[in-house]
């Protein structure tokens, strides 16, 4: 669709086949195209999906990827919601937390993040935790 060539049916990356839907999707004379054929609001829809697909890629990599700085601490889950999303067939979430570091003072923090399918923590449970310390958004879950 929108002229794929060679190159672009090969792409194993799933960041580059992004950008190249963004791109074709949104510029140049197939971006033109779009609009004209789908509609505006048809682009719209796609152009959050494809929003969607770099939040989750971002997610997975700071899942994989955790901050070898980070600082333990336990956190309490206040409470959780689930955003429908999927990421490798495990929940995203929104949860919020009341962190408790080992050294300094509590603080509550709300994070979206993906968790285990088969350990999806529940408001009232304490769980393990790294944070940034100069972020305290960016938590990953031990």
């Amino acid at each position: 669709m929108f002229g794929m060539d060679k190159k672009s049916k090969d792409m194993k990356n799933p960041e580059d086949a992004l950008k190249e839907a963004d791109k074709k999707l949104n510029k140049g004379f197939t971006g033109f195209a779009a609009k004209a054929f789908m509609g505006k609001e048809n682009v719209d829809k796609m152009n959050q999906g494809l929003a969607m697909g770099q939040e989750a890629i971002e997610m997975q990599k700071a899942y994989q990827s955790p901050d070898p700085n980070g600082i333990p601490a336990t956190a309490e889950v206040l409470s959780i919601q689930d955003t429908g999303q999927l990421v490798n067939f495990d929940p995203v979430v929104v949860l919020q937390l009341k962190v408790t570091p080992p050294i300094g003072v509590e603080f509550e923090t709300t994070v979206k993040t993906i968790v285990s399918k088969v350990a999806i923590p529940r408001a009232g449970d304490t769980i393990n935790i790294k944070y940034s310390p100069a972020d305290p958004t960016k938590i990953l879950i031990q």
